[in-house]
């Protein structure tokens, strides 16, 4: 009786969580990054993103496939000056105008309550540079949309990002991003 009650606690938690094609909605997502400088730091904010996933049943549980594209050359920090010089300078968006990812996603703790936690994991290629990431993210499964939250810290060295620097302002070289996002049905 036992089993019989875990299997269908189990079975009604997976249905709550849609499956199939998702692409990112714009309009309700943001993702920020932050650089720490000597005077205070600052926030920047991706513009143009485009994101899909596809979500899947695996077992007991699910699984997440993510591909996301940044047109690096829309991302802004408030200061033309600023932007114009981490487009041309450290990004160097003539060049390698986008960033990507790919991962997957799977919880992290059992899918009976919501939000649920969850770990995104996968490879960001920024200037033609790829590294493994790993972000924990919130996530909270409705109808037929994801609402996801994360942040993840990543250093500018490791994707051969030269640190900021411009008269007396200098970054530092770890970059906090932050995302809230939302994915909906296709």
């Amino acid at each position: 009786m036992l089993v019989r009650s875990v299997s269908l606690i189990v079975a009604a938690a997976l249905s709550l969580v849609p499956t199939g094609a998702f692409e990112l909605l714009r309009a309700p997502s943001r993702i920020e990054f932050f650089v720490q400088d000597n005077r205070g730091g600052f926030t920047g904010v991706v513009h143009d993103v485009s994101a899909s996933a596809t979500v899947r049943e695996q077992g007991d549980s699910f699984a997440g496939d993510i591909q996301v594209q940044i047109d690096a050359r829309t991302i802004t920090t408030g200061i033309g000056l600023r932007d114009r010089q981490m487009r041309r300078d450290f990004l160097e968006t003539d060049t390698f105008p986008f960033i990507t990812f790919r991962g997957s996603v799977a919880p992290t703790d059992r899918i009976g309550a919501l939000p649920f936690r969850a770990l995104l994991k996968g490879m960001l290629t920024i200037k033609q540079v790829t590294q493994q990431v790993e972000i924990p993210v919130r996530i909270t499964a409705l109808r037929d949309s994801y609402l996801a939250e994360g942040q993840v810290t990543i250093r500018l060295s490791e994707f051969k990002i030269p640190i900021p620097r411009l008269l007396i302002f200098v970054a530092e070289d770890p970059v906090t991003i932050t995302l809230k996002v939302r994915f909906g049905q296709k």
